[in-house]
């Protein structure tokens, strides 16, 4: 049994005031949201936060009072949708963009340090770096990992291409200073590595099987021993990755069992999963189409409900992150605006309900549709190995 706090923003930021719009063009049939910049993206340092766009600017927020402090925009006239934004240590941002462009930045400095390019006609889908900043993982929209020295001006180390067989959508470093990665495909594996060896083949560690497309995963635990999975079709597992054993499945239904949670309200998406080093806690956010989102704590197969999260987006919610102060968190949205939330807000009542997943049969087939914010549209075409 759990505290479950409804929750309204301390602070709220709007990222960008532009329209996707211009005077020339109908706006007939859009919603105000299709015409707004959206955030797509948040990644969080110390002393900062970075917020991804969908125009393709970076902008860089004081953690303390939310102030920009930096905006790195596109260059004129170039096309750079925004896939993926990661920090590493303590000021080092890193952005990958579908016209296979890799942007780094050190947010003590006005231009971004570095820019590189993956090969022609594939699409940087996210990235990650690992060995303090020293190496980026690239995964592209080609069944490949790319590895680039960012100490060499981004210069192409080597390439992992026999682990799937569908476009690479994630890829993270277990932490800034590890060599084990992660990759997620959307051939329905995770695969995860230690680029210490020499060779993929050797690197190779453990092969988890989710056999879904998958759209988010990162490492959990004491000792990151665990790995979380999203899917696009809004189903969430963990596994221990060492053994390569799935410790939990939710389910094909775990929308709607999140929605018994919140007394029936609509349950329209996943989010992402955090682990919460201060509290030892991996919290999965989901939300709705109305703006509405949901924060549950996973512990031993349960899913218990925490935080009601109410007032602050009016579009759907694209990604968040706890801050350094483990009270707060940050929320960005296609409204173009990021909430700051605090954990310990008022109007605090008793949840008893909670979702048992040893408790539920597991192994059903997964969804074919997802309903959560607009994503890419996925190539379909490849043969899959199941």
């Amino acid at each position: 049994r759990v505290m479950k706090t409804q929750l309204f923003p301390c602070q709220t930021v709007v990222t960008n005031f532009g329209t996707t719009t211009t005077s020339t063009e109908s706006t007939d049939g859009l919603s105000p949201f299709d015409q707004t910049i959206w955030v797509l993206e948040v990644a969080v340092a110390e002393q900062w936060v970075g917020c991804g766009l969908s125009n393709g600017d970076v902008n860089v927020y004081d953690q303390d009072r939310l102030d920009i402090v930096r905006s790195y925009p596109k260059l004129p006239g170039e096309l750079c949708t925004l896939t993926d934004l990661t920090s590493c240590g303590a000021s080092l941002l890193t952005a990958s963009f579908a016209n296979g462009k890799v942007s780094v930045v050190d947010v003590r400095q006005a231009v971004p340090a570095l820019s590189f390019n993956i090969p022609p006609s594939e699409e940087a889908l996210s990235v990650s770096l690992g060995y303090d900043g020293a190496l980026a993982a690239v995964g592209s929209s080609k069944p490949v990992i790319h590895f680039h020295d960012i100490r060499q001006s981004g210069s192409l180390l080597g390439t992992y291409q026999d682990a799937h067989t569908e476009e690479v959508t994630r890829v993270r470093f277990q932490t800034a200073q590890s060599s084990f990665l992660i990759s997620a495909s959307e051939d329905g594996l995770a695969c995860i590595f230690d680029t210490s060896k020499p060779s993929e083949e050797a690197a190779l560690s453990s092969v988890l099987t989710v056999q879904t497309p998958l759209r988010r995963v990162g490492f959990f635990g004491p000792s990151l021993e665990g790995v979380y999975c999203l899917t696009g079709s809004e189903t969430l597992s963990v596994w221990h990755y060492d053994s390569a054993q799935r410790i939990c499945d939710f389910g094909t239904d775990v929308r709607q069992q999140l929605s018994t949670l919140v007394g029936g309200e609509a349950v329209d998406y996943l989010v992402d999963c955090k682990w919460d080093t201060h509290r030892n806690e991996l919290s999965l956010l989901a939300a709705n189409h109305d703006g509405n989102a949901f924060m549950y704590k996973i512990d031993a197969g349960v899913l218990s409900l925490s935080h009601l999260l109410q007032g602050g987006h009016r579009g759907d919610v694209r990604a968040w992150s706890p801050l350094s102060n483990s009270e707060l968190f940050v929320t960005v949205a296609e409204d173009a605006r990021m909430c700051e939330w605090n954990r310990f807000g008022n109007n605090s009542s008793a949840s008893s309900t909670e979702i048992d997943a040893t408790k539920r049969g597991l192994g059903s087939t997964p969804q074919s549709h997802g309903g959560g914010p607009t994503r890419r549209h996925k190539s379909k075409t490849k043969t899959s190995p199941y």
